[in-house]
């Protein structure tokens, strides 16, 4: 079987399945960061969410790199909400409805941060731009949560909407906001806002689901063996066909039809070929007289 294995397509073969085997590694790799990404940010919600909340100021050396298990972290501030500087992030959807999340610029201890204050639907089509109620004026006390912004997703759109919570792209409209790449999701404010013709919804607690990529992760390292079981099962089963009695290949021939022997050796009585030593000459049974019979004679 080695010699079979050792031919140019089963080496290919062979080379196939070995790097199908890396691939599922890789593959299985990345579904296992995934998953303990994910499992990073569960555990911060699940800490840092139903905390007691602390002044934002207490965070203000950790804001330019929020860490992963500060997300989410219960804080207070107080300060004034810019009126009129709404923006607008589209695409997002709130019970299966689709709509906008409100962020408005909030200046507190001298910096201008980012604050989501909520949900509002879409308007009949992508063209209009939802109307929301605006902000309590004066000095607000906001509860909420801090969390880093999200990344730029390079789209360029009608002021004031933006295609994602990117503090870099709101500085495009928002020339003011501070350098931290964080914004704070409203939880409460004080005073509340005047209840409108266009209220806010707020935002649900997120998720705590770890979804499925550990299991991906076990199924793509369970598929890593499966090229070579395949490419070793189907080698053995061509070797066995291989070295059948009566394959051209294997050099193995029967009897032949007059009762003499191929080229492995004599008969015995019992059907079994014995073998020939390499270089000696097979040997071969007498042919046998033909018979004659009684009336044969008389008639010759």
């Amino acid at each position: 079987m080695l010699r079979l294995w050792l031919t140019r397509r089963w080496i290919v073969a062979t080379l196939v399945a070995v790097t199908f085997g890396v691939a599922c590694y890789h593959l299985g790799l990345w579904q296992w960061h995934r998953h303990v990404e994910q499992q990073t940010k569960v555990t911060a919600i699940a800490t840092n969410y139903d905390s007691a909340p602390r002044p934002l100021s207490d965070l203000a050396g950790r804001l330019a790199d929020l860490p992963a298990e500060r997300q989410w972290t219960r804080v207070t501030l107080t300060g004034t909400y810019a009126e009129g500087s709404d923006l607008l992030v589209r695409n997002r959807t709130l019970d299966d409805n689709p709509g906008f999340e409100v962020v408005t610029p909030f200046t507190t201890d001298g910096r201008t941060l980012l604050v989501d204050r909520g949900w509002v639907p879409s308007g009949e089509d992508a063209a209009v731009t939802p109307v929301a109620d605006p902000p309590p004026s004066g000095s607000v006390e906001v509860t909420g949560w801090v969390r880093t912004a999200e990344p730029s997703l390079g789209r360029d759109l009608p002021a004031p909407q933006l295609a994602s919570v990117s503090v870099q792209d709101a500085r495009r409209l928002v020339p003011g906001l501070d350098t931290a790449d964080v914004y704070v999701v409203l939880g409460s404010q004080q005073p509340p806002a005047a209840v409108g013709s266009h209220p806010l919804q707020l935002l649900p607690r997120p998720t705590e689901d770890l979804g499925p990529h550990q299991a991906y992760a076990y199924q793509w390292w369970l598929f890593m063996p499966g090229g070579l079981v395949f490419v070793v099962l189907a080698l053995r089963r061509e070797a066995a066909a291989a070295a059948e009695p009566g394959d051209p290949a294997s050099g193995d021939v029967g009897p032949t039809d007059d009762g003499g022997l191929g080229p492995t050796g004599d008969q015995t009585g019992d059907g079994r070929r014995t073998p020939v030593a390499a270089g000696a000459t097979p040997r071969t049974r007498p042919a046998k007289p033909k018979k004659v019979r009684i009336w044969d004679e008389e008639d010759g």
